[in-house]
C-alpha cells in the first residue's frame, strides 16, 4: 500500500492544478515539521488559499501501523492546523487515506482563527467539490443559513397565517407552500408578482390574478420534464386550488417576500436540500396528520446514514421505489454530483440517467417533483404510479407488470434505498420488488419493521429472499424513532446485495445495536440531537464498511441460518453488548405507542375478517 497512490487518488478527484502540492507551498505560512517539538519548516500533502480560509490535506496510505493508518493522517493534519504563522485564519483539515477512489476514508476539521481548538465536522464524510466544501465551512463557521430550528420556526409561522381565516386547507398547505417556492425560481414571475393588482370584479378572490401567476410559473417550470411510464399528471390541474386561496393580495406579497427571503435564497446555500420534505412533515404536524399509516417519514439523520451506508461511487443509478417527498434521492443527487467534479455533462448525465424515483401519493410525488426542480431537477425518471410488480410474495411478476419492471430494469438501477409503507406486511413485496428491479451485484438499503424477515407468517418469503441476495447487515433502531409521526414500531436499516447465489448459510452479517441514536424527546419539539450523533453514526459506519465486532459502535457478528439449516433472521448469536440504559419518559412512550400500534393491527386484521365473513367491522 502506497501513500502516492493516496495523493493520486486526490488529484484525481479535484485535478492536477487546483492544490498547491507539499513542495510549492509559500513558507509564509509558517507549517512545520509534524515531529513533537521540532521548529523546522514541514508541510501538508497539499494546500489551498481559499482567500479567507485555508485548506490543508494530509493523504495516508491506509496501511495499518502508527505511520500510515487513518489515524495517523487525523493526526497530522492536526498538528498542521495548529503550528503555522497563521492563528487568525479559520482552516479546514482534510485527511484521507486508502487505496481506492469508492473507499477513501477522509476527515474534515475546522480551526476557528483566534482558537487553538479544532472541531471534528460531522458532514462531510467524503471528498467533495470545492463548492459543496465551501458550504460545508461556511455552515460550520457561521451558521447554516437555513437550519432546522430556523426553518422550524418559520415554516410554524406560515402555517399560521396559511390557517388564518380557512385560507388554505390544511391538506394543501405542503402544496402551496412548494408551489410559491417553485414560482420564486421563474424569473417571469419574480418580474411581475409584486405590481399585480386587485379583480374589478367582486365576485374573485383579491388575490385572483397573483393566484393565476403562481399557477402559470409552476405550470412553466414542472411541464417541462414528464416520464412517459408515469401515470399522466397535469400540473396546473394538481395546483387548480391554488386559484382558491383568498388571502389579501397585500399580506400574500408579503408572504411571497418573506418565503424567498428567509427559505428560498438562504436554500441555494444550505446544505440540506430537502427543504419541502421538511416543510411537509411541519405542516402535517400542524394539522394533526402525523399518525396517517401511510405516511412514514424518514428522521433526517437516519436518512442520510442510509444514503451513506449505500455507499455511492460515481455511476451508480439510484432507484427509490416510494420516494415521497424525495429524501433520499436528494440527498444521493448531492453526491453523486460532489463526484463529478464540476464536470456539467456528467452532472446532466445524473439528472437524466442515475435517479429513478417511484410515488403512488399524489401530493408526495408533486413534492417529489417539486424538490427535485428547485435543486437540480433530476426529474427525468420519476414515475406517478404504483411500483410493485411483485405482488403475491414470491419473485413472480404477472403479466401487467412486466412493462414496468422491464423499463426500470432498462436504466440498470445498482443501488435502491427506500422506506416502504409497513402496514399489512408490505415491506416484504416493497423488499422484492427492490431485488427484482436492481443488477447483479447491487445493493438495496431498507428500513423496515425489525421482524419483517423473523415472523413465522413470514418465513417461506423471507427464504425466498435470502435465495437472491446476500444480507449484509441489520441496525436496530430506536423505538422513538418515529415519535414525532406518533408511531411506537420497532425499526431496523437492513442491506442486501442482490447475488446469483443468494445468502449462503456460513455467511455473516453484521449486526449494529444503534437503539441509542443521540436523540431525545424534548416535549413540543419532538427528537432532538443531544450532541452525540456525529460519533454513533462515524462507528456505525465504520463497523459495517470494515465488518468488524466494535463495542464503540454496539456491532457483532454472526450467521442467520444454525448448522441444521434452520432460519434465525434476527441472527443465531445474541447482541454481546450491554443494554444500552433506559429513559423513564422514553420509555412509557414507547410502551405506550407498542400498545397503541398493536391493538389498531388487531383492530384491522379484525376488521378484515369479519368484512370477508359478510358481517362488517366494527367503529372505534
Amino acid at each position: 500500500m502506497a501513500e502516492s497512490t493516496t495523493e493520486n487518488l486526490f488529484r484525481e478527484f479535484y485535478g492536477a492544478s487546483t492544490f498547491t502540492e507539499k513542495r510549492d507551498i509559500p513558507k509564509k505560512f509558517g507549517f512545520q515539521s509534524k515531529r513533537a517539538t521540532s521548529t523546522v519548516d514541514g508541510f501538508p500533502d497539499f494546500f489551498k488559499d481559499m482567500g479567507s480560509w485555508l485548506i490543508v490535506v494530509e493523504a495516508k496510505s491506509g496501511a495499518q501501523g502508527p505511520k500510515s493508518d487513518h489515524a495517523a493522517a487525523e493526526a497530522d493534519i492536526r498538528s498542521y492546523m495548529t503550528t503555522n504563522a497563521v492563528p487568525h485564519v479559520d482552516i479546514v483539515g482534510i485527511a484521507v487515506s486508502g487505496q481506492a477512489q469508492e473507499s477513501l476514508r477522509v476527515t474534515h476539521f475546522l480551526r476557528r482563527g483566534g482558537t487553538d481548538e479544532i472541531e471534528e465536522l460531522a458532514e462531510p464524510r467524503s471528498l467533495v467539490s470545492l463548492a459543496a466544501l465551501t458550504k460545508h465551512y461556511e455552515t460550520a463557521a457561521f451558521g447554516d443559513p437555513l437550519s432546522d430550528a430556523e426553518l422550524r420556526r418559520f415554516l410554524v409561522q406560515i402555517n399560521e397565517r396559511f390557517h388564518k381565516d380557512s385560507r388554505v386547507r390544511d391538506t394543501e398547505r405542503s402544496l402551496f407552500f412548494s408551489a410559491l417556492m417553485i414560482a420564486l425560481d421563474d424569473q417571469q414571475f419574480r418580474n411581475v408578482y409584486m405590481s399585480m393588482g386587485k379583480p374589478e370584479d367582486e365576485r374573485l378572490v383579491e388575490a385572483h390574478y397573483l393566484n393565476n401567476q403562481v399557477i402559470d410559473a409552476v405550470r412553466r417550470q414542472l411541464v417541462k420534464k414528464v416520464n412517459s411510464e408515469s401515470k399522466k399528471i397535469d400540473w396546473g390541474d394538481r395546483f387548480a386550488f391554488v386559484k382558491t386561496v383568498d388571502i389579501p393580495l397585500a399580506e400574500y406579497k408579503k408572504i411571497v417576500s418573506d418565503i424567498d427571503e428567509r427559505v428560498h435564497q438562504p436554500s441555494k446555500n444550505a446544505t440540506k436540500r430537502d427543504i419541502l420534505g421538511r416543510a411537509y412533515k411541519v405542516f402535517l404536524s400542524r394539522a394533526g396528520k402525523m399518525d396517517n399509516k401511510n405516511i412514514i417519514l424518514t428522521p433526517d439523520h437516519i436518512k442520510t446514514l442510509m444514503v451513506d451506508l449505500a455507499s455511492l461511487v460515481r455511476d451508480d443509478v439510484v432507484l427509490d421505489t416510494c420516494m415521497g417527498a424525495g429524501g433520499f434521492l436528494m440527498d444521493a443527487m448531492e453526491q453523486l454530483v460532489d463526484q463529478a467534479h464540476g464536470d456539467e455533462k456528467r452532472i446532466d448525465h445524473i439528472h437524466e440517467r442515475q435517479l429513478i424515483g417511484i410515488e403512488l401519493d399524489p401530493i408526495l410525488f408533486a413534492l417529489a417533483c417539486s424538490n427535485m426542480f428547485l435543486h437540480g431537477d433530476g426529474r427525468s425518471n420519476l414515475l406517478f404510479r404504483d411500483s410493485l410488480v411483485t405482488r403475491g410474495r414470491t419473485f413472480a411478476v404477472a403479466a401487467p407488470d412486466l412493462r414496468l419492471r422491464d423499463y426500470i430494469k432498462s436504466l440498470k438501477p445498482t443501488k435502491c434505498i427506500i422506506n416502504p409503507p409497513y402496514e399489512n406486511d408490505l415491506a416484504i413485496p416493497f423488499t422484492m420488488s427492490a431485488i427484482e428491479y436492481l443488477e447483479e451485484g447491487g445493493r438495496l438499503v431498507i428500513i423496515m419493521p425489525n421482524n419483517t424477515l423473523s415472523k413465522a407468517s413470514s418465513e417461506k418469503a423471507a427464504l425466498a429472499i435470502l435465495g437472491r441476495a446476500r444480507l449484509d447487515f441489520v441496525i436496530d433502531m430506536p423505538q422513538q424513532l418515529f415519535f414525532e409521526q406518533n408511531r411506537g414500531v420497532k425499526t431496523s436499516i437492513f442491506g442486501f446485495t442482490k447475488t446469483s447465489t443468494g445468502h449462503t448459510q456460513d455467511a455473516l452479517v453484521t449486526f449494529v445495536d444503534m437503539t441509542e441514536d443521540g436523540h431525545k424527546v424534548q416535549v413540543h419539539y419532538g427528537r432532538r440531537d443531544t450532541g452525540a450523533w456525529p460519533a454513533i453514526s462515524r462507528n456505525v459506519r465504520r463497523a459495517i464498511r470494515d465488518s468488524v465486532e466494535d463495542e464503540a459502535a454496539r456491532s457483532w457478528r454472526t450467521p442467520i441460518f444454525t448448522d441444521s439449516g434452520r432460519l434465525v433472521a434476527r441472527g443465531v448469536c445474541p447482541n454481546p453488548w450491554p443494554q444500552a440504559e433506559s429513559h423513564d419518559l422514553d420509555s412509557a412512550i414507547a410502551d405506550w405507542q407498542e400498545a397503541r400500534a398493536t391493538r389498531e393491527e388487531a383492530q384491522a386484521a379484525m376488521d378484515a375478517v369479519l368484512t370477508e365473513a359478510g358481517i362488517g367491522g366494527f367503529d372505534g
